[in-house]
């Protein structure tokens, strides 16, 4: 039930952004977070979960971990979806760089930052 809510709020998002012929801004993402927090971390956690689906298996140890660009990125496994938002909105707030791309490319960037994969 709560994947069936989380896909219907970010089929919101994007339902907006395909009517507007484009795609959401990490500007946009930054308003609307302040208006509602709630589909807010619904997006950041879709982000996350879709980013995770493509290497479940190699990272199947650490519940917040991806790739980018072909390097893991891992997350605290004690954080949670208000954490993991926090997190995005802090970085992403103080970088006005980034506003101009996708709000989905700009959530990944934020978590890559806060990566603390351990090499061995």
């Amino acid at each position: 039930m709560r994947q069936l809510i989380g896909a219907l709020v970010i089929s919101g998002f994007c339902n907006v952004a395909l009517a507007q012929g484009g795609f959401i801004t990490v500007e946009r993402f930054l308003r609307e977070c302040q208006a509602d927090r709630e589909p807010c971390m619904a997006f950041v956690m879709g982000v996350v979960e879709g980013a995770r689906h493509q290497t479940r298996e190699r990272l199947n140890d650490q519940p917040y971990a991806f790739l980018v660009h072909g390097e893991p990125v891992c997350l605290p496994s004690e954080w949670n979806s208000q954490n993991l938002t926090n997190v995005v909105l802090s970085i992403l707030e103080s970088q006005p760089d980034v506003h101009q791309y996708s709000a989905v490319s700009g959530v990944v960037y934020a978590l890559a930052t806060e990566s603390n994969c351990q090499t061995s």
